[in-house]
C-alpha cells in the first residue's frame, strides 16, 4: 500500500520543537558578532588616527545613551520594568528597525532550544506519532536508542493515557504537550498493543537523544523513498548510511521528498546535493560580512548516487534550504521535480548568541541557484505540476512520483 499517511505524519518527538518567527532559517557559517550589546567592540591599535578616534568616541557615547535611558527608566518610570525587560526591548528595537521579516530576538531559553534543534539532539522520550482516522494517537516508530525504545514501546502502539489521564479525543498537540517535559523527569504512559490485544504501562525517564531529520522506506519493492524533514548539522551523513544500505539491497530509483521541509543549515543542504551530483555549482551566496561584500560559491564533488534515476517532491511549504537543494538538483539536470511551486525564500540569516545568553537572527545574504537566479519571492517550479488539497484522500503527488520513477527505471535514464 502506498503511504498516503506520509504527509500527515507529525514528527512529534515529545520535545519542544521551535518554529522560527517569520517561518524559516537558512544558517550560513554562523558568523560571530563577538561584541555585546553595550560594548563597542572597536578595539583599535595605538596607530588609530584622530578621525577614527572621534568615530569610536561617538559610537561609545551613542551606546552610553542607550544605557543611560535604561537606567533612568528603571529608576523613575511609573510603569515599572525589570532591567532584563528593558534590555530585551532595546535589542528588539534594533532588530525591528531593520525592516527584515526574518529578523528576530530570542530570550535565553528559546535560543538554547533553537541551537538544540539544529544540533540534532533533543530531550524527551523519543517517539514519532500521528493520529489515525479514528483520532487515536499511534506510535509511528520509536527512535533508536531513545528512552521509549529502550523501555519497549513499539511501532503501532496506541497511546490511550498519559499520567492516568484518558487522551481519547484530544488533539495530537495536546497529547504531546502532556508527554514532553524536562530531561531527567519521569512520565507514565499507557498504550494498547493490538498485536497482544493488551494494555501496557510504561514509566519512562526523559533523556537527551539524537533526533533523525529524515524517514526512509522502500516503495514498490525497488524505490528508495526519503522524506527529508529539515536540514541539521550532519543530517545528510546520518541519512547516507541508510540510503547506501537500501541501494545495496537493490533499489533502482530514488524519491527525495522535500515537501513541508522549512529549511535549516546551508552546509547540510549542500551536503545533500553533493550525494547526487558529481560536478557543477550547487549554490552561490552573496551578501555582507564584516563591513564588506561577501561571496561564496559551493560546487559539487564526487557524489555517491549519481547514476540512479531520481524524483524530487516539493510543495508550497518547501522553503529556504529545501528550495536551494531542489533548485540545484533541477538546474544540474539531475532529477525531475514533481509537486507544486515552492515557498520562495532565498535569503540567508545568521543566528548569534548575545552576552546574556539570548540570541538574534537577521538577514545577511541572498543565495543564487546554478542558473544564476534567486528564488526569493519566486520559488522553484516543478517539472510536473501536481496540485494536492486537504480533501484528497490519497497522496497524489507521491503516487505521480512513483509512476514517473518507474518509467525512468524502465527506460534506464537519469532524467526525462
Amino acid at each position: 500500500m502506498r503511504k498516503k499517511s506520509v504527509l500527515k505524519i507529525i514528527i512529534a518527538l515529545v520535545v519542544a520543537v521551535v518554529i522560527f518567527a517569520g517561518g524559516f532559517l537558512l544558517g550560513f557559517n554562523f558568523i560571530s558578532l563577538k561584541a555585546g550589546i553595550f560594548q563597542s567592540g572597536l578595539n583599535k591599535s595605538a596607530e588609530t588616527n584622530a578621525s577614527e578616534t572621534s568615530t569610536v568616541s561617538g559610537d561609545i557615547l551613542s551606546i552610553k545613551s542607550i544605557e543611560d535611558t535604561i537606567n533612568l527608566v528603571l529608576s523613575n518610570a511609573i510603569n515599572i520594568k525589570t532591567k532584563d525587560e528593558l534590555i530585551s526591548a532595546a535589542v528588539r528595537g534594533v532588530i525591528n528597525s531593520l525592516g527584515d521579516k526574518y529578523a528576530d530576538y530570542f530570550p535565553r531559553d528559546e535560543y538554547n532550544r533553537i541551537l538544540d534543534s539544529y544540533s540534532g539532539t533533543m530531550s524527551g522520550i523519543g517517539i514519532v506519532v500521528t493520529t489515525d482516522d479514528k483520532g487515536q494517537v499511534i506510535v509511528v516508530k520509536p527512535i533508536a536508542d531513545s528512552p521509549a525504545f529502550k523501555k519497549g514501546v513499539k511501532e503501532g502502539d496506541v497511546i490511550i493515557a498519559v499520567e492516568g489521564k484518558d487522551v481519547k479525543g484530544m488533539a495530537l498537540d495536546t497529547v504531546v504537550s502532556l508527554i514532553k517535559g524536562k530531561e531527567g523527569t519521569d512520565v507514565n504512559i499507557t498504550v494498547f498493543r493490538p498485536s497482544d490485544n493488551n494494555n501496557l504501562d510504561f514509566k519512562i525517564t526523559r533523556e537527551r537523544f539524537y533526533v533523525p531529520n529524515y524517514y526512509t522506506e522502500v516503495l514498490e519493492g525497488s524505490i528508495a523513498y526519503i522524506q527529508y524533514i529539515d536540514f541539521q548539522e550532519s543530517g545528510t551523513k546520518q541519512m547516507d548510511k541508510e540510503l547506501k544500505k537500501i541501494i545495496d539491497d537493490g533499489a533502482k530509483g530514488i524519491i527525495l521528498d522535500l515537501r513541508n521541509n522549512l529549511g535549516g543549515t546551508l552546509i547540510d543542504a549542500v551536503d545533500l546535493c553533493d550525494l547526487f551530483l558529481d560536478k557543477g555549482v550547487i549554490v552561490t551566496v552573496k551578501g555582507r560580512s564584516n563591513n564588506k561584500e561577501s561571496f561564496e560559491e559551493f560546487s559539487a564533488k564526487d557524489g555517491g548516487y549519481t547514476e540512479i534515476p531520481m524524483i524530487v517532491l516539493i510543495n508550497g511549504y518547501s522553503a529556504s534550504a529545501s528550495e536551494l537543494a531542489a533548485g540545484a538538483i533541477k538546474d544540474n539536470n539531475r532529477a525531475v521535480l514533481v509537486g507544486e511551486k515552492s515557498f520562495g525564500k532565498g535569503t540567508v540569516q545568521i543566528l548569534e548568541r548575545l552576552s546574556d545568553g539570548s540570541g538574534i537572527k537577521f538577514t545577511t545574504a541572498k543565495y543564487y541557484l546554478p542558473s544564476g537566479v534567486t528564488i526569493d519571492g519566486v520559488g522553484v517550479q516543478p517539472d510536473i505540476l501536481v496540485p494536492l488539497t486537504p480533501k484528497d484522500k490519497e497522496d497524489l503527488q507521491l503516487n505521480r512520483a512513483i509512476e514517473e520513477i518507474k518509467k525512468m527505471i524502465e527506460k534506464g535514464i537519469l532524467k526525462n
